[in-house]
């Protein structure tokens, strides 16, 4: 089973709480909300092959932290805010969308044509991602430490500079 399924263009899911600016969810709460309002498209960690488990992670973090859904247009937006504004860098996580099974697996389901389409509807909240990239005041950790789990959301996105976009 893929990781994620992604949402069709034009059924936008509604709003979260962990999509609020300054939502007081701790990352822990955005990340139990945002797998339960995605049951059925997006599988857990816990759930994936142990070579997929740190990349999906760290994936639906970012989802959460940078208050972003699984719509098409949110997918792409996720990877360049993930690309921009954290510390995994380009090869680095480039090389994890390449190699690893899960991520191939969800790219042949959905369609690189599809990917693609998606990711010209996204532009302007691309360049919107870019211009927030030199708003942050540092870049989100790729593996953030445990203890974050345990801080609000918006307490993060203060200490990082984060907005929702």
């Amino acid at each position: 089973m893929a990781a994620l399924t992604i949402r069709a263009a034009g059924l936008a899911p509604a709003r979260h709480r962990y999509q609020e600016q300054d939502s007081e969810l701790t990352l822990a709460q955005g990340l139990d909300e945002y797998y339960r309002v995605n049951e059925g498209r997006v599988s857990r960690p816990s759930t994936l092959p142990p070579e997929s488990m740190a990349l999906f992670r760290s994936h639906d973090m970012c989802h959460v932290i940078f208050g972003l859904d699984t719509t098409l247009e949110d997918e792409a937006v996720v990877d360049t805010r993930t690309l921009l504004s954290c510390d995994v860098g380009f090869s680095r996580y480039a090389e994890y969308l390449t190699r690893d099974k899960q991520a191939k697996a969800i790219f042949r389901q959905v369609g690189y044509f599809t990917v693609l389409l998606g990711t010209l509807r996204a532009v302007p909240r691309l360049a919107r991602a870019l211009i927030e990239k030199f708003r942050m005041t540092k870049k989100w950790p790729w593996m953030p430490p445990e203890s974050f789990k345990a801080r609000t959301l918006a307490d993060l996105r203060r200490e990082y500079g984060i907005r929702v976009i």
